[in-house]
Formats: C-alpha cells, structure tokens, sequence
C-alpha cells in the first residue's frame, strides 16, 4: 500500500529538486563544502522513473551519471592538494571546471528539453513555466519562462567554475624580479575569493529557488505526474528483465570503481586513497539491494561503515607517525620519529582490521551479486531460446561461466586487501609492496570486469534489445 507522500510524487521528481541543493555552493578551487556527488546522486534517483519512458531525460540521466563520477574523483583529488604546489591546484581546478562543463551542459539541456516534451504530449502546463511562491500556493497566477531559467542555470555554473580557477591566478605569477620590486599578488587570493563567493551566492541563489519552484510546480501537476505514472506502470513495471537489467548494469560498474579503489596510493607514507572511498561506493552497492537481500544488505553497509571509520583512522595515525608532511624525514617511517613505540602497533593492527573488513564486505558483495545474477538467469535466459532443451543449456553454460568468474575476482580481492593491509608491516624494509599491491588490485577489478562484461553481454544487453 503507497503512503500518501508516494501518492504526492510517485516518481520521486522532488529529489530533483534537492539534489540542486548540493550544486549552488561556489568553491574554493576544487574543494566543494556540500560534495556535489551526493547531489548528483539525488538527481539520478529522482529521475529513474521518468527516465526510463522519455529518451531526453533517459540521456539527462546519463550525463549526471559520469557528473557524479568526475565529482567523485575531484573529490579524492582534494587529499592530494597538502603534498602539491599552486600550479598543480589551479591545474586540477582547471581541469575538472572544464571535463564538469562537458557532462553539466547535456544534462541540463537534456532535463529541460525532457519536460518540455513531456509537457507537450500530456497537455501539461508546469514545466512550460516557472511559478511564483503564491502560485504554488494557489495565491496568484504568476509565472516566469522556463528560457529565462534555462540560461540562469548555465550563468550559474559559468560563474561557480570560474570562481574556483580565477582567484588560482596569481598564485601561478612571479611578482618580484632581480632587481626589481614587485607586488606578491598571491596575497590577495583570499580576498579575490571571497569576491567570488559574493557574486556566486548572488546568482545561485535565485537560481536554486527559481529551479525548486519549477521541480516543485510538476510534483503537484497531476496532469504530468498521472502521464508518467502511467506509461512507467504500463511498460516498464510488467517487463520484469527489462528493469532487472537496467538496475544491475550500473550496480555492477559500481562494484567495479569499489574494486578499483582499493589501490592504496602512498606519498610520504601517509595513504592519498584510502578505503574509504570503495566503501563509499560499496555502500552504494549494498543500497541496491537493500529491498530484496535486506538482512545482508544491512550487515553490507555496517561492514563499510566500519571500513571506512577504520581507513580515517589508519590515515590519520600514518600522517601523525611520520611526523606530517612538514617533518616528515625518509628515516622517521623506519625507525619512528613520533611516539613510534605507542603509535606504530596501532597502524599495523588498524590495517589489518580493515583488509579484513574489506575482505568481509567485498566477499558479502559477491555472494548477494551471485544470487542475484543467477536468479537472473533462471527467470529470464530460456525466454530467448524455442525449445527447454536449448534454454536448459544456456543456463546451465551461463552459470559455469559467471561462478568461474566469481571465483577468480574473489580470490584475486583476498590478495590485493591482504598486501594492501600487510603494507604498514612490511613497508619500512620493501617500500615497493605498494607496487604488488596494485598490480593484485588490477586484477581484481579486471575479475569484477569480467562478471560484468559476461552477463551484461550474454543476457542483459539480449534483454535491451529485445525490449
């Protein structure tokens, strides 16, 4: 039985609305205060109904997609930002203002040109405008062009990634020549920040209340929302491989990037990459499964939890071991600089709890990922073939192969976590187990590839194609 809120908005358009929220805030260089990717995140989810019936926001959803990824990596790059120069940040920041504009611009345009459409077939009148409060509240009649907002969206992110290179700029000059006196300009960058974060909030603002009203003048359209619900109901809802599909592409390319993750990148001795960003899409994984697999999905996303408590920990006892980045000398790892003889068993056990954490949580992955494929299997291979003798032989061919591939990604993931968390032990006389420790990691992505590429090409694109 629905509850009213999902009789309200029965395909969750409000998250639209409040994932926004998570890309008004102006930054400083790429350190964003309200992570754009949990955002993006939200955006995606309240677009996977209606995306599914309408190919402009089905595309819209796509490009926020590899957003949420490029906002995933800015925000690792944040961790690399102590141990490098000025010219390094503004590159970064460059770099990752241009690569957001190439997936933000299609999004946008995409969500916009997604509504409208919708609009013009359902006879709908929200997404054509944009309402005033009091016409959300029946109080007034006033509206504003969808237009006018469209190219306030595109000034707002102009301005949001400009404000995060340009004060970057002095930081890049000389100011004083031999002989010549000079102004050190890079002191005025906190001031030129501060300018940006003034004009970004001017502009953001009425642009993310403008954009709110808009998700929320479609929520409370029924004329829109019964369309949608409708054709979502009658040809998406029955058609169980097709959504089946369309689920376990993205959850496994997820499990894949957690995999990839699980490299530990040291600088200095201290971790630029900890386990904390694969629980971070592990927990990701697990939420997937949360309705059908509840009990392990649960245990799932306590063992990530746990894993990337433990990871803070273990980074912040390395960085405070060798004594930081400023003292940090080649010796201290070694022989102990820093309450050595307190401080260096507690990152040998805190790394080993967390290979162990980590084993736990990718092993529980596999299995619920396992059960799910095969269940997958059964319900929908034989549907391609015309006699029981060809569907039994599929099946029977598709389970050898994913079980042989599920085996070789576990045990390929017990060996990377194993030197990932053998490093603190072994690093002050092999250092270069960080190199075996990314080539087990590899392969272990490489296993988590292979699941994907197999039952992605020998089923879920067959149900694609057929649909």
């Amino acid at each position: 039985m629905k509850t009213h809120k999902q009789k309200k908005d029965p395909l969750g358009l409000s998250w639209i609305g409040a994932g926004m929220i998570f890309l008004f805030n102006p930054m400083i260089n790429i350190l964003d205060i309200l992570p754009d990717f949990i955002g993006l995140l939200m955006i995606m989810h309240g677009l996977s109904k209606a995306a599914q019936v309408t190919d402009h926001l089905g595309d819209a959803r796509d490009y926020f997609a590899k957003l949420a990824l490029v906002s995933a990596v800015q925000f690792g790059l944040v961790f690399t930002l102590p141990f490098n120069t000025d010219s390094y940040t503004m590159l970064m920041a460059f770099s990752c203002a241009v690569v957001s504009a190439i997936f933000f611009v299609p999004a946008m345009s995409n969500l916009f040109a997604g509504f409208s459409y919708i609009a013009l077939r359902a006879g709908a009148k929200s997404p054509s405008v944009v309402p005033s409060r009091g016409a959300l509240r029946g109080k007034s009649t006033r509206f504003s062009s969808v237009t006018a907002l469209q190219l306030l969206t595109y000034v707002a992110f102009i301005i949001r990634a400009a404000g995060s290179v340009l004060p970057l700029v002095p930081s890049i000059f000389v100011s004083d020549y031999v002989g010549v006196p000079g102004v050190n300009w890079a002191q005025y960058i906190g001031v030129l920040y501060a300018a940006s974060w003034v004009v970004g909030f001017a502009v953001s603002i009425p642009w993310l209340l403008r954009f709110r009203r808009y998700i929320k003048g479609m929520c409370v359209d029924t004329v829109l929302t019964d369309f949608l619900w409708q054709k979502y109901a009658q040809e998406i809802l029955p058609n169980k491989g097709y959504l089946a599909a369309r689920k376990m592409r993205p959850v496994l390319i997820l499990a894949i990037i957690a995999c990839g993750l699980c490299f530990s990148m040291y600088i200095d001795f201290v971790n630029i990459l900890p386990n904390l960003f694969a629980a971070a899409f592990l927990i990701a994984v697990f939420v997937n499964f949360k309705k059908d697999y509840k009990k392990q999905a649960i245990w799932g996303i306590s063992l990530c939890v746990l894993l990337g408590v433990c990871s803070i920990f273990t980074e912040i006892w390395l960085f405070d071991y060798t004594g930081g980045v400023n003292n940090y000398t080649p010796a201290s790892f070694a022989l102990g600089v820093k309450r050595a003889l307190s401080m260096y068993p507690k990152i040998i056990i805190s790394s080993w709890v967390e290979a162990l954490l980590g084993i736990a949580a990718f092993a529980l992955c596999l299995y619920i990922l396992r059960q799910v494929i095969l269940s997958h299997i059964h319900a929908f291979a034989g549907r391609f073939y015309r006699t029981q003798e060809q569907a039994v032989s599929e099946i029977s061919r598709l389970e050898s192969g994913i079980q042989k591939r599920m085996l070789f990604a576990a045990i390929a993931g017990v060996i990377a976590l194993l030197l990932g968390g053998a490093y603190s032990t072994i690093a002050p006389w092999a250092p270069e187990i960080w190199i075996l420790n990314g080539a087990a990691v590899g392969v272990f992505t490489y296993g988590m590839y292979r699941i994907y590429a197999y039952i992605n090409e020998n089923l879920y694109l067959r149900i694609l194609r057929n649909y």
